[in-house]
């Protein structure tokens, strides 16, 4: 009787542990077949995200709120407390003083560099991208949204130059994200995001006119870790750009 029950007890045991097996390779290849999707939401979501900074600041918040509203889902449990979330950008665009500010951004250029997709928790994944953003500004300096939140610009303490006029000069913005890093869900929409933030930047402010340094000037070829589906998305021509 004892032997019964503990060879019964071996191949329910060995049934279980081959269930989950099946179901982790099952899982895994479903995933495998996300990845172009995420990688696509993430295109989508710098082209976006440059797009909404640009354009005169009476319409800057109601853009900026649009954006989020599109690729951000609820999210409420982080275990990065440095993490933006929907509803912590969405209030810090109600309460940025973006109509006050100075000055536009004109036009914007971004080019993505590298970017990585790997598979967090049931239907999750999470996503390292290093990115640059130039912003061509008309004067002033901007309120701009990133990953992290709101941030404005510091033109004036990057420039000796005695002919700079915070009110008059315009000049390039360029931005260099080294490690973007985010969190998406699996919704009922697509994929969305649910945290996003970044770890350490550059910032650099070119006031001369005649000068064309931008993202575009740069290497444009990008280090894509997604096998599947690099080839179909390399911008190796020039830097995706926004009008």
């Amino acid at each position: 009787m004892k032997l019964r029950n503990i060879n019964r007890g071996l191949v329910l045991g060995g049934v279980l542990a081959l269930g989950v097996v099946c179901y982790s390779v099952y899982d895994n290849n479903q995933f495998k077949t996300s990845k172009p999707e995420i990688e696509q939401t993430m295109r989508d979501y710098i082209a976006d995200l440059t797009s909404a900074n640009v354009g005169s600041s009476d319409k800057l918040k109601s853009q900026l709120t649009d954006f989020v509203n599109k690729h951000y889902t609820d999210y409420t449990t982080s275990d990065n407390e440095y993490a933006s979330s929907k509803s912590g950008l969405l209030e810090e665009i109600n309460q940025a003083e973006v109509a006050a500010q100075g000055g536009d951004i004109t036009s914007a250029e971004y080019d993505i560099k590298e970017m990585s997709i790997n598979k967090s928790g049931a239907d999750g994944a999470k996503v390292i991208m290093i990115y640059n953003v130039c912003y061509d500004v008309s004067k002033g300096d901007p309120t701009f949204l990133t990953t992290n939140g709101i941030n404005t610009m510091t033109s004036g303490n990057y420039t000796n130059s005695d002919n700079y006029e915070p009110s008059k000069s315009s000049y390039k913005a360029i931005f260099s994200y080294e490690y973007a890093e985010f969190y998406l869900l699996r919704t009922s929409d697509g994929w969305k995001i649910a945290t996003s933030s970044n770890y350490g930047y550059g910032e650099d402010y070119n006031f001369d006119d005649n000068n064309s340094d931008s993202v575009a000037d740069e290497s444009k070829a990008e280090s894509e870790i997604i096998p599947d589906s690099s080839a179909e998305n390399t911008n190796s021509e020039g830097a995706d750009s926004v009008e």
